[in-house]
């Protein structure tokens, strides 16, 4: 019987997570797997079980690298919550814009709009992202609120999942956006409806 091939678990559900992003869950076959990530079905299915398995283990790395791309920006304390807000939205419509011109949106909308989202254990990965982006979102509201910064009559957990929502809404509209002035048009509407 042949040994597996060896591999690094963390670069192979990065790469994994690379060709889920680009073709989509439907499209990438198990074959497509195998191939880009040079190693046999054996050793996939050892190690991650299944497809479906590997997909989830992407979805949580790419949680996380919402997190290191921006998301941090807003657990900071800050003196000027609106200038902090617009760091924020500036450097999501960064990665977004990155995205687009690599042909690609944000993996958690993309999955949202794809059928695979009505898989129970897809959709509980998605709810998570979004509830941990609205906490997200709720929490530097509340600090802004305590310094009397909010001028908009709604609740900050109203606002959050506005926030949430115009977040989500930017990476769509990256992907057909030829300007980047369209987007911060955006930004300054959703900043206004806050601050």
């Amino acid at each position: 019987m042949g040994r597996h091939k060896e591999f690094d678990q963390e670069k192979a559900v990065d790469q994994a997570l690379d060709l889920f992003w680009e073709k989509g869950y439907e499209s990438t076959s198990i074959q497509d797997l195998c191939d880009h990530l040079g190693i046999h079905r054996g050793s996939l299915y050892d190690t991650f079980g299944d497809k479906h398995e590997l997909f989830l283990a992407c979805l949580d790395r790419f949680s996380l690298r919402a997190d290191e791309n921006y998301n941090y920006i807003l657990k900071e304390d800050s003196d000027s919550p609106r200038e902090q807000l617009e760091r924020f939205f500036s450097k999501v419509i960064d990665v977004s814009m990155n995205n687009a011109a690599r042909g690609r949106g944000c993996l958690m909308t993309n999955t949202t709009l794809g059928p695979v989202a009505y898989v129970p254990n897809v959709a509980r990965r998605l709810e998570a992202y979004y509830t941990n982006s609205e906490s997200l979102f709720f929490s530097y509201l509340m600090r802004a609120q305590k310094k009397g910064c909010l001028k908009s009559k709604n609740s900050p957990r109203e606002l959050a999942r506005f926030l949430t929502g115009a977040k989500q809404g930017l990476h769509v509209m990256a992907r057909s956006a030829a300007d980047r002035s369209v987007l911060e048009d955006f930004v300054k509407v959703t900043i206004s409806t806050v601050f």
